[in-house]
């Protein structure tokens, strides 16, 4: 299968994934819970991991790598779920991430930041989508590339700790796409 072809199937999850910009019109933020504060209050501000969170923008491109049909497909119809599945906990439970954001410092890399953050995006927070895809992406691409399953993992990873350590999300919103990306993966595999 080539490149174009391949982006045919990927592209419905492409423009799936361009939704998360509209839940903000659907639906106000609300304010977290407590102990969700309290916890990341405890976690540094490490200002240059806002580059691994980049990678999940680099994930979304990753799937072309699959040049089997069925399981480009597969990985598609998955991937699809996870953001369902996530858009709808983002529209029922919008909690705001904006409190986590604000202990943002300035440093030499705010161009990065001010790329992301949108005064109208505040919400969107539990699961993070960055940590769901990013996580099914790099498991899957281990599965499919063994001899890279180190750089794929690697980076899931990276985009996991990013997402609270650069201060774009709580803690919570990362252990959570984490859970959904080991649970597509699974879903993933049972289906080959």
């Amino acid at each position: 299968m080539n490149y174009t072809e391949r982006a045919g199937l990927i592209l419905p999850f492409w423009l799936l994934s361009s939704c998360y910009f509209l839940i903000p019109f659907i639906r106000d933020p609300i304010d977290p819970p407590a102990l969700l504060i309290t916890i990341d209050n405890v976690i540094p501000f490490v200002w240059w991991m806002i580059i691994p969170y980049y990678l999940y923008y680099v994930a979304l491109f990753l799937p072309l790598l699959i040049s089997e049909r069925s399981r480009l497909q597969g990985f598609v119809s998955i991937a699809m779920q996870l953001l369902l599945i996530s858009y709808a906990v983002f529209i029922l439970w919008p909690i705001t991430c904006e409190t986590v954001m604000k202990s943002v410092e300035p440093n030499p890399l705010m161009y990065l930041y001010d790329a992301v953050e949108f005064s109208w995006l505040k919400q969107n927070a539990l699961p993070s989508v960055h940590v769901a895809i990013s996580g099914l992406t790099g498991l899957i691409l281990a599965n499919e590339r063994p001899d890279l399953k180190w750089v794929f993992w690697i980076g899931a990873l990276l985009v996991f700790f990013s997402t609270f350590l650069a201060k774009q999300h709580f803690m919570a919103d990362g252990i959570a796409g984490s859970f959904l990306a080991i649970a597509g993966y699974q879903l993933w595999k049972r289906s080959f």
